[in-house]
């Protein structure tokens, strides 16, 4: 989810350098004329003077009406990279012209960030990411429907199964040539490898939950899963990144929100009888937390090095495919061979309402709310969408309420809301104070 934020930041930036670029063309276009102008101008002038009308002008004026006039004509060429960095040099080297430039690009870049989407645009944003925070928020409630039925497949099994149907959304994309990225993206051993990572990042995320689910209420899972941002300083400052205050304070009101969350026992712990504490349901997810941020950790570190974030996306459920299915026939071999503890792979396969629950997980929080994400950022802001995005963990105890009877106590919903704000504030959603 990281990398589709970031991805969608990075379209904003090329719509707004593409507008600049219009803006300096629109500058050149006049500029050109200008030259023109002058040239014509200075060459009457040379030809009255040797009619005696006039005097001529001095050498030194027309080299610098020919000098602006060719910085004019290259800043048509460069004006991407004068847009980028370097027009600092562009602007000075034609003077007067120059400073004009800049006003003119100044306008344009205070004209961008004053520039309102319309309202109802900005709605329908929000509306689809309402919509994602709800499709990831039923992912757990699904899977714990699907353990609690009668013949249930174990964690392998399930994982196996969504696995292929997962791949199965993504296969369109695996077939195009440019699957792993268009040019000026790196390619070869690097980007297989990195695919590969980052696929075993998703697998100890979504596995441990997975088999956190058969000890513990989905709920919880979903709020301890929400708890990865905990983990995100420690793993970035091992990887020599500067790390902000915000941060560091979510990471610390993420980690007391755990706390607190582990003080209520959840509906799961009441029914086996046992007090008010972590269970092994628990530390699974809270393993599976950690997992999750290193994978976000590594996807914005394959940026970086120049890997194309949808390539990886794509190919990364490939290999997840693969791991899955690895799991899964692991689990039937295990069954085979009378191994102890090893339970049947699935018993009820013929239960269409578990399909249509493992079918409903690929697609919808699988596939199609990653899409929606991407869509719905391209009109709302950073830190708005981090905001409805954070209230995955509330639908998914609405959804729990309403379908599995689960119930937290109050510390585990005061835990479960010092996690979302300490998820809040290290994404720099509340404004700082500006200087007097």
């Amino acid at each position: 989810r990281g990398m589709l934020t970031e991805c969608a930041t990075s379209h904003v930036v090329v719509v707004r350098r593409r507008r600049l670029v219009a803006a300096v063309e629109m500058f050149t276009a006049k500029m050109s004329v200008s030259a023109r102008t002058a040239t014509a101008t200075a060459t009457r002038a040379t030809r009255g003077t040797r009619r005696g009308m006039q005097t001529a002008p001095t050498s030194s004026l027309v080299a610098t009406r020919c000098v602006r006039a060719s910085t004019v004509r290259n800043a048509r060429v460069g004006g991407a990279c004068a847009l980028v960095g370097g027009r600092a040099n562009v602007y000075n080297s034609c003077g007067a012209h120059g400073r004009r430039a800049k006003a003119i690009v100044r306008a344009v870049v205070e004209d961008e960030e004053e520039d309102e989407i319309p309202a109802a645009d900005v709605n329908f944003g929000r509306a689809l990411l309402i919509f994602v925070a709800a499709a990831y928020g039923s992912l757990s409630v699904c899977l714990k429907l699907v353990f609690e039925s009668q013949g249930a497949p174990t964690a392998g099994t399930l994982g196996g199964v969504r696995g292929l149907m997962q791949l199965a959304c993504f296969l369109p994309m695996l077939m195009q040539p440019n699957s792993t990225g268009g040019e000026g993206y790196k390619k070869g051993r690097g980007f297989w490898l990195g695919a590969a990572e980052l696929a075993l990042w998703n697998l100890g995320n979504q596995g441990l939950c997975n088999v956190a689910l058969l000890f513990t209420d989905a709920t919880r899972v979903s709020f301890f899963t929400q708890a990865s941002i905990a983990f995100t300083p420690f793993i970035a400052t091992l990887g020599g990144d500067k790390v902000s205050r915000n941060t560091w304070l979510g990471c610390a009101l993420a980690f007391l929100g755990v706390a607190v969350l582990g003080m209520d026992g959840g509906s799961a712990a009441a029914a086996a009888g046992l007090s008010g504490g972590f269970n092994f349901g628990d530390w699974l997810a809270v393993a599976g937390a950690a997992s999750y941020s290193m994978y976000i950790y590594r996807v914005g570190a394959f940026a970086k090095e120049g890997f194309s974030g949808q390539g990886l996306q794509i190919w990364k459920a490939f290999f997840l495919a693969i791991m899955y299915g690895a799991w899964g026939l692991y689990d039937v071999f295990a069954f085979n061979s009378g191994w102890a503890g090893a339970g049947i792979p699935w018993a009820g396969w013929r239960n269409w309402e578990v399909w249509a629950l493992l079918a409903f997980t690929a697609v919808v929080p699988g596939c199609i709310a990653d899409l929606t994400q991407a869509k719905g950022q391209e009109t709302v802001s950073a830190s708005e969408s981090s905001v409805l995005l954070a209230g995955e963990p509330l639908f998914a105890a609405v959804f729990g309420a309403i379908t599995l009877g689960e119930f937290l106590g109050p510390m585990g919903y005061v835990g479960g809301l010092v996690i979302i704000m300490g998820a809040l504030i290290a994404s720099d959603v509340f404004p700082k104070k500006k200087a007097a």
